[in-house]
């Protein structure tokens, strides 16, 4: 009996059901080797030609509900959306252009790598911008409670393939506490060589609730100052102290070096600069996942820390660089704050987390006064306990791996948990992803019992 009991357990722990998949203080949720799609209840397994696809929607379009797109937000001021992204019913197909062997292909799985992770309730967002062809849906999600047991769960088109289709291509998103879900659709198609401007860059968001999309506020010109500036707006970060209709979107521009402010009360927005938001050349150099390389990503993530006063603090720092920098919000929040005086010295250098700490995402947690780092530099998760300096001493590496967190894209905090995405994006980019192995990972870890005993922990 006992010899039969250790036989299953054995079995067991090679399928990876029952295995604790651990990485430090990381819990494994979801890894895939490649990503696959549930669209329609048709899954997505390997490549698929446009004409197949097209052949199962027009099966399936008469089950289609033709809601009425045209709506306005729930503020009721908010303009219409742009005649481009009005619902017209014969648009059902994504944005994806044939080019060489891959010319007719509605999927190219080996295309699909995921970049931003978002739990929101029973469901996890994944986005997959569109840096190749061949991606049928740029914001997808997964039911928790459903695909739970499945350790590689296909992706669903939010809110469906038809409703996503106005997206060109989304890097990561934000739910903010008023039942929102914000984004930046870049508008762009970043296929090597052959970079597209589809439509205009646009912040989006959608209504939890009603899974519907509630406006679209397209960025002015003064918002873009170069061509390629779309590239840079990987992130937002919303700020909601002054309640649900007056909320402020910051969304970084690590391309061209700024941070575009959008007030949902005015519905406009505005752009500042600052030399934080630079890269610092020092750190340009990366090895990861054995690809040497240099980048020039400036300013990457913005997370907010939450005080009693009017102003929070809002930290932030570029991609390229081990230092981290603050300024209050009511600054941000100020158009005209760039043209006082003292607009420069009312940032601050913060400290420096230590040598081969490039992060890309960064959260704080309020309830324990830490903030939590994907590195890539280190392909590490770290944290910072804020009540104390931050220097490399005070920065504790929670979890690392060169291969399971090669490239943390995401990070993300809720309900007391941290979430975070690795996506193996420098092996995509420069080499080639072995696609017999697990090359996505999507983590989460209880933030209490990962900084226990830690110099996060504050004791």
């Amino acid at each position: 009996m006992k010899v039969f009991l250790l036989f299953l357990l054995l079995a067991v722990t090679a399928s990876g059901q029952l295995m604790s998949r651990k990485v430090g203080k990381l819990t494994e949720v979801f890894a895939w080797k490649q990503l696959t799609y549930n669209i329609q209840g048709n899954l997505f397994l390997e490549d698929r030609f446009a004409t197949d696809t097209d052949r199962r929607r027009r099966q399936t379009d008469s089950g289609f509900r033709q809601d009425n797109r045209n709506q306005l937000s729930n503020r009721g001021d908010l303009p219409l959306r742009p005649s481009w992204n009005l619902f017209r019913p014969e648009i059902v197909r994504p944005f994806v252009k044939p080019v060489e062997n891959e010319t007719g292909r509605f999927f190219v799985q080996y295309n699909n790598v995921p970049m931003g992770v978002e739990k929101v309730g029973d469901r996890l967002f994944i986005t997959v911008p569109r840096r190749r062809y061949g991606v049928p849906s740029t914001l997808n999600y997964v039911d928790l409670t459903t695909d739970s047991n499945t350790r590689s769960p296909a992706l669903r088109p939010y809110p469906s393939l038809r409703e996503g289709s106005s997206l060109v291509s989304v890097y990561r998103t934000r739910a903010d506490e008023c039942g929102r879900l914000w984004m930046v659709d870049t508008g762009r198609l970043e296929i090597p060589d052959n970079h597209q401007q589809v439509q205009p860059p646009a912040i989006v968001v959608f209504d939890l609730n009603t899974d519907r999309e509630l406006f679209r506020y397209q960025f002015k010109s003064s918002d873009i100052p170069a061509e390629n500036t779309p590239t840079g707006l990987a992130s937002i970060t919303i700020d909601t102290k002054s309640g649900c209709d007056t909320a402020h979107a910051y969304v970084p521009d690590l391309t061209t070096y700024g941070i575009i402010v959008y007030s949902l009360r005015d519905n406009d927005s505005w752009r500042i600069s600052h030399s934080y938001f630079h890269f610092n050349p020092i750190a340009g150099n990366l090895n990861i996942a054995g690809q040497s390389f240099q980048w020039s990503d400036g300013i990457f993530s913005l997370t907010i820390k939450k005080t009693d006063d009017r102003c929070d603090t809002a930290y932030f720092h570029p991609l390229i660089s081990t230092h981290e920098f603050a300024v209050s919000t009511c600054l941000l929040n100020n158009r005209t704050a760039s043209s006082d005086s003292d607009y420069w010295t009312r940032y601050s250098i913060v400290g420096e987390r230590g040598p081969n700490s490039q992060s890309t995402m960064h959260a704080h947690d309020a309830e324990t006064n830490v903030m939590f780092y994907a590195e890539v530099g280190r392909d590490a998760f770290s944290c910072w306990n804020t009540a104390k300096p931050l220097t490399p001493s005070n920065v504790e590496i929670l979890a690392k791996d060169a291969i399971r967190l090669s490239y943390p894209s995401d990070l993300h905090i809720t309900d007391g948990e941290v979430w975070l995405m690795a996506n193996s994006l420098p092996r995509f980019g420069y080499a080639r992803l072995d696609t017999n192995e697990y090359n996505f990972f999507i983590y989460r870890a209880n933030i209490r019992d990962a900084i226990y005993g830690t110099t996060c922990s504050g004791r």
